[in-house]
């Protein structure tokens, strides 16, 4: 049996036509347009025209729902938008294609002037849609519409309308496309307007969406960009301890203790007498085993903060740690004096972790495999059996 024949060129053309000028079956004569246009029989210039005469379709459709709205009948909204932005991507494809130097080498622009007209035309209704669709939390949907508008005023099209290309509410627009893409778990798009959006941005804004570019560059798994930007956050907006706490993982990951302890520095310097920076400092310096620089920074730490439980306990196992080191090399003998003073020594580093263990288990009751090892061995050294053997069974129960 005999392949069909491909319906011609000009037969679906002409259905097109036909389909606006009797409002109906517009969808299906766009939908037989778009098919052929990367037929091998479809030149250039036909090309151009499908997408143009695709974008008159859906301003058909859009027109009739714009006549819905006039006689105050049942119309959708959604629909109304949609065909709006179709009209602007069909426009901005025709005029890429004729952008390409036909085959005499040639540049020809038959429907660029109209289709600035009609961009013009519709172009408050591209950002009212995204708008529409975000006010209603609709994130993936409203993006694209924010994209075009801040493509299409980017477009040759509008080359000589600087009303445009630099219209005041750009920034807010990208901030608008930013927010959508990133509530919809777009990254690529995130990234795509956030420069524009931050640039537009006050202080409070800016350093969210810098949160924004250093979430998206990890998701990408973009190590490089991720670290940068990073670094970046910190510095523009020290006050924001998300780009601090990263940073901090990562130095404590890559074991850059002394990097870790300059950053602390640099904010107890930059920013004040925060908390935070001493117990990072302090934790830093447990990794470096420093204990008594973990015991100075900890101490800090809860001077200004007695509610950082990780505080205390760092400063429990830095003495626990001094205990079981000095007690290495302390004298035995009971007789001699220096070695009582020495035992008297290792009971007071061993009372100093007991002090600060205690405070951690009775606010972490529950994490019994951070407290109950080293608190056994406090017990065990300062002979308090009752706990000792309530220690064991805790230990023995895990």
């Amino acid at each position: 049996m005999a392949a069909d024949k491909p319906v011609k060129y000009k037969k679906l053309l002409g259905d097109a036509k036909a389909a606006i000028k009797n409002q109906k079956n517009q969808d299906n004569a766009e939908k037989n347009l778009l098919a052929v246009i990367n037929r091998e029989d479809i030149t250039q210039e036909q090309r151009a025209e499908i997408y143009f005469v695709s974008q008159e379709l859906e301003r058909s459709l859009n027109d009739a729902e714009n006549m819905k709205m006039y006689l105050k009948q049942a119309y959708d909204t959604v629909k109304f938008f949609s065909t709006i932005l179709k009209m602007h991507e069909y426009l901005l494809a025709c005029d890429s294609v004729e952008t390409v130097p036909n085959v005499k080498g040639e540049v020809k622009y038959k429907y660029r002037s109209r289709s600035r007209e009609v961009l013009k035309s519709y172009r408050s209704y591209v950002l009212s849609g995204g708008v529409f669709l975000l006010k209603r939390n609709k994130y993936a949907e409203s993006y694209p519409y924010f994209d075009m508008y801040l493509k299409s005023a980017k477009t040759p099209f509008f080359d000589n309308y600087p009303a445009i290309q630099n219209e005041d509410k750009l920034p807010r627009v990208a901030y608008w496309a930013t927010v959508s893409a990133y509530n919809a778990n777009q990254p690529y798009n995130v990234l795509k307007h956030i420069d524009e959006a931050i640039a537009g941005a006050n202080d409070s804004l800016r350093s969210s969406l810098q949160e924004y570019k250093v979430r998206c560059y990890e998701v990408q798994q973009d190590t490089a960009n991720w670290m940068n930007e990073l670094l970046k956050g910190n510095q523009l907006y020290p006050e924001n301890d998300y780009f601090y706490l990263h940073l901090m993982d990562v130095y404590i990951q890559e074991k850059q203790f002394d990097k870790g302890i300059a950053l602390c520095d640099t904010m107890l310097q930059r920013v004040g007498n925060r908390a935070v920076y001493w117990y990072g400092k302090s934790q830093m310096h447990l990794e470096k085993n420093e204990f008594d620089s973990v015991i100075n920074a900890a101490n800090e730490a809860l001077h200004a903060d007695t509610t950082l439980t990780e505080a205390y306990y760092n400063r429990g196992i830095a003495y626990l740690n001094k205990a079981i080191i000095y007690g290495e090399t302390v004298c035995n003998d009971v007789r001699n004096p220096k070695c009582k003073r020495e035992r008297e020594t290792l009971m007071d580093l061993y009372r100093g972790a007991l002090l600060s263990l205690e405070i951690v288990r009775r606010r972490l009751p529950e994490d019994s495999k951070r407290w109950a090892s080293p608190l056994y061995r406090i017990y065990l050294n300062l002979n308090m059996g009752t706990e000792f053997a309530e220690m064991e069974k805790i230990l023995n129960a895990q």
